[in-house]
């Protein structure tokens, strides 16, 4: 009994299909918003607070859902100021990430000065700091095409 093979080298896929702008911000978005809901879930294990007093109106605690949908949020206007960027040049592509890292450390700021203990400030500073990583990371791979 022969047993050979019938696949040609032509049928096998040996460049596989890239994955699109919009796939690659997906998946960067899901991470961000992964690692900051697990700093969070972190946080409220560790019993802190996040309690925080804005310079405009009511103290509040910062819940998982807030978390994540701001982590989404910042991260798709993000990803649709990238993309229009990146049709005009990688020169304003590369504007728009570096502009991205200014802003997510200095938001990062806010959390320290409205927090009302350390470790929420430190947490929530971190989240910033996270989503401004996964965006970058993301977006060096949405322009490297």
């Amino acid at each position: 009994m022969d047993t050979a093979s019938t696949i040609s080298s032509s049928t096998l896929d040996t460049n596989p299909r890239s994955r699109s702008a919009r796939q690659v911000a997906a998946i960067g978005a899901m991470a961000a918003t992964v690692a900051n809901v697990a700093l969070w879930a972190s946080g409220r294990a560790a019993d802190v607070g996040f309690m925080v007093t804005p310079a405009v109106g009511d103290p509040f605690q910062v819940g998982v859902v807030l978390v994540a949908v701001t982590t989404l949020l910042t991260f798709a206007a993000g990803s649709a100021v990238l993309a229009l960027a990146a049709r005009r040049s990688h020169r304003w592509a590369r504007v728009v990430m570096a502009s991205a890292a200014v802003f997510a450390v200095v938001s990062a700021v806010g959390p320290l000065s409205t927090a009302y203990d350390t470790a929420t400030g430190a947490l929530l500073a971190a989240m910033h700091l996270v989503t401004g990583a996964a965006f970058l990371a993301t977006a060096a791979r949405m322009t490297a095409r």
